[in-house]
């Protein structure tokens, strides 16, 4: 299972502060996508290209640009470039 905690716009739009994964690795883009389509809007204001990924052991990157791949128990924090603080 992967853990996802949400920040700023992107908990607003999925109306949760955290989403889990069943899988045992998934890649942050995939990720990223799945939650655009859980999210509450049609036309989510977050994508691979201006989101942020941390991930638990200090690693933050734009999932754009790495295909990362993240695995059980590993717990990622996405967070939109305007989070808001």
């Amino acid at each position: 299972m992967i853990r996802v905690s949400l920040l700023g716009h992107i908990r607003s739009s999925l109306g949760s502060n955290e989403v889990t994964f069943p899988e045992e690795e998934l890649d942050i883009k995939t990720i990223i996508e799945r939650l655009r389509l859980m999210s509450k809007e049609s036309s989510p204001g977050f994508s691979m290209y201006n989101t942020l990924a941390m991930i638990e052991d200090g690693e933050a990157f734009v999932p754009a640009s790495a295909s990362r791949k993240v695995k059980t128990g590993e717990r990622v924090v996405i967070v939109p470039f305007s989070h808001g603080g």
